[in-house]
C-alpha cells in the first residue's frame, strides 16, 4: 500500500569546520578572570605583610613588625623596609601582638600571653588582665627567643673568659740587576686577656743585606699589661728590649707605668692615649760612646681605623723624653695598612712604616732609623 501523501518533515545538516572550534570564553570574560587572580594574589600577599605585630607611635606613624626587644625604656622592631628600628617608648601610642610575647615585669614576674597597649599607655597583659605601665615592664620579648636576661649573663660571664689571640708575619724583600738586596723578618704577637685585662707580647726580628753589606740587623721584644678600673680608663705597665748592632746598640730598655685613656672603641674605631713615668736604659759597644740611664716620661697614641672591612689603618706612636733634658727623647712609631686576604681575616697582608727617631744618636750614627716593610700574617686563635 502506498504511504499518503502529506506534510513532509524538516530536515538537518550539521556541518563541522575548524572556525567552529571552542576558543574558550569571551575576551571580556577572560579579562575578568585575569583581574580577579591577580587581586587574589594582592590580597594574599598584603595579608602575610599586614600581619605581625603593630606598633603605632604617637604622631601617627604605624609600624608593622615582629616585636624584638623591649628594654631600658627602647622598644626594637623587625621591619620589612627598615631593618631593625628602635623606638622610644614615651613614643608609643598602642602596640597589639599577634603571638604570645614574654613580659618580665621590675619585680622579676614573667608572663607569656598577647598584649594590647591602652589609650591611657597601660599594657594589657590577656592572660591574667593585668594592666603595668612602660615603667613596670623590665622586658618585652618572642617567647620563641632567648631570655634577654641570660643572653646579657652571657655576655658579661663571656667577657670574664681569658683567651689567646696569637698571629705569626713574615717579611720578605729583595732584588737583582744593579743592586742585590735582600731582606727576612719575622714577628711573633701573642695577646691573653678580657675585656677587664689584658697582657699584648711581641718579638721580631728583621735582618736586610745590600751588595753583601749587612743594612739591618735588629731584634725587638716586649710586653705589656693593662687592667681597666673604668669604662674608658685603664692604668698599664709595659716594658721594650732592643738590640740593634748596626746602631752598635747591645740594649735599649724602656720600662713604663702609667694611666691610658680609650676615648672611641667600636667597631670602626679605636683610639686611646696613655701617659706616664719611665725609665730609659742604653748601652752602646761603641768606644767612647755615653750610656743613657734616666728618668724619663711616656707618652703614646693608639689609633685604628676600620674601613668598610675592605682595610684598616693602624698607628702606634710612642715619645719617651728625659725628665732632666727635654731635648733628649726618643720617638718610635709604626703606621700600616691591613689588609684581609680571606673572608674571615685569617690571613692578611700588612704594608707600613716603622721607625725609631733618637736626638742624641751614637757617634757617626742617623738620628732617624726608619724602615718599609711588607708582611704577610697569619693569625692563630
Amino acid at each position: 500500500m502506498a504511504p499518503k501523501a502529506g506534510k513532509a518533515f524538516p530536515t538537518y545538516m550539521f556541518t563541522y569546520s575548524e572556525e567552529d572550534k571552542w576558543s574558550g570564553p569571551p575576551v571580556e570574560m577572560r579579562n575578568i578572570m585575569i583581574h580577579f587572580l591577580i587581586l587574589l594574589v594582592i590580597g594574599l600577599v598584603s595579608y602575610g605583610r599586614l600581619s605581625g605585630d603593630e606598633i603605632i607611635t604617637k604622631n601617627g606613624s604605624r609600624l608593622l613588625g615582629e616585636l624584638l626587644l623591649l628594654e631600658d625604656g627602647n622598644l626594637t622592631l623587625q621591619t620589612d623596609f627598615a631593618g631593625k628600628i628602635r623606638i622610644p617608648t614615651n613614643e608609643i601610642k598602642s602596640i597589639s601582638t599577634d603571638n604570645e610575647i614574654s613580659v618580665r615585669l621590675e619585680d622579676n614576674r614573667t608572663f607569656e600571653s598577647k598584649i594590647l597597649l591602652s589609650d591611657d599607655s597601660k599594657i594589657l597583659i590577656q592572660e591574667n588582665q593585668l594592666t603595668p605601665t612602660f615603667e613596670d615592664v623590665r622586658h618585652l620579648w618572642p617567647t620563641s627567643n632567648e631570655d634577654p636576661l641570660v643572653v646579657e649573663m652571657q655576655k658579661k660571664a663571656n667577657a670574664l673568659v681569658m683567651s689567646w689571640k696569637n698571629s705569626l708575619g713574615f717579611d720578605f724583600m729583595g732584588s737583582s740587576g744593579n743592586t742585590q738586596n735582600f731582606g727576612i723578618g719575622a714577628r711573633l704577637d701573642s695577646e691573653y686577656g678580657n675585656k677587664i685585662r689584658n697582657y699584648d707580647m711581641y718579638v721580631s726580628y728583621n735582618n736586610s743585606t745590600k751588595k753583601d753589606q749587612v743594612i739591618v740587623d735588629e731584634t725587638k721584644l716586649g710586653i705589656e699589661y693593662d687592667s681597666r678600673f673604668f669604662e674608658q680608663l685603664s692604668w698599664y705597665a709595659k716594658t721594650d728590649l732592643e738590640n740593634d748592632r748596626l746602631e752598635e746598640l747591645e740594649l735599649r730598655s724602656t720600662s713604663a707605668l702609667g694611666l691610658k685613656y680609650s676615648w672611641m672603641n667600636n667597631r670602626t674605631y679605636q683610639l686611646s692615649f696613655r701617659s706616664g713615668l719611665a725609665f730609659r736604659f742604653e748601652e752602646y759597644s761603641v768606644t767612647g760612646q755615653e750610656n743613657v740611664d734616666a728618668l724619663a716620661m711616656d707618652f703614646g697614641f693608639e689609633y685604628s681605623h676600620n674601613i668598610k672591612d675592605l682595610l684598616s689603618l693602624e698607628s702606634d706612636i710612642s715619645m719617651i723624653p728625659s725628665v732632666e733634658k727635654l731635648s733628649d727623647y726618643l720617638i718610635s712609631k709604626d703606621t700600616a695598612l691591613v689588609i684581609p686576604l680571606d673572608k674571615d681575616s685569617n690571613w692578611n697582608l700588612r704594608t707600613g712604616l716603622d721607625g725609631t727617631y733618637n736626638s742624641t744618636p751614637a757617634k757617626s750614627k742617623e738620628e732617624l732609623d726608619l724602615k718599609y716593610y711588607m708582611r704577610i700574617i697569619y693569625r692563630i686563635d
